[in-house]
């Protein structure tokens, strides 16, 4: 009889502790479902992040290729003016005269006033009923 007790004995520790490693082992299972659960989230915004900035990267390029495409028309249309202009003042006395002078007092004040980072900063600093200075002139300080 005391080989049969022990053997249930035994028996019944053995299912206690089954159950005990089975428990553990469910715990550890929830644990590791919920963080493949959390790196499947962090996983789908980390893709979605990289799609938006493929996409934002693609348009830049476009927007680059854009730009460049404008700078290199307005390159050449300054370079047509600028020939335009000698091939004119070769062949024209009177537009080469014209060319040489000066520009009139009114326009180079205008062209010599500091630059105006706002329309506001330009408004106070041409102040009503005072005429322009005289470009040619340095300012009294």
């Amino acid at each position: 009889m005391n080989a049969r007790l022990a053997a249930l004995l035994l028996t019944a520790l053995s299912g206690l502790w089954l159950v005990e490693q089975n428990y553990a082992l469910r715990a550890s299972l929830a644990n590791a479902q919920q963080l493949t659960r959390e790196q499947s989230a962090t996983l789908t915004r980390l893709k979605s992040t990289l799609n938006a900035t493929a996409e934002l990267a693609a348009k830049n390029q476009q927007a680059q290729v854009t730009l460049r495409q404008r700078l290199d028309a307005a390159s050449a249309k300054a370079l047509q003016r600028e020939n335009a202009i000698t091939r004119l003042l070769n062949e024209n006395e009177a537009f080469r005269h014209w060319y040489r002078t000066e520009l009139p007092d009114a326009v180079r004040r205008v062209h010599q006033r500091p630059a105006c980072p706002s329309a506001a900063h330009c408004l106070q600093q041409l102040p009503a009923g005072q005429p322009l200075s005289d470009a040619g002139k340095r300012a009294a300080n």
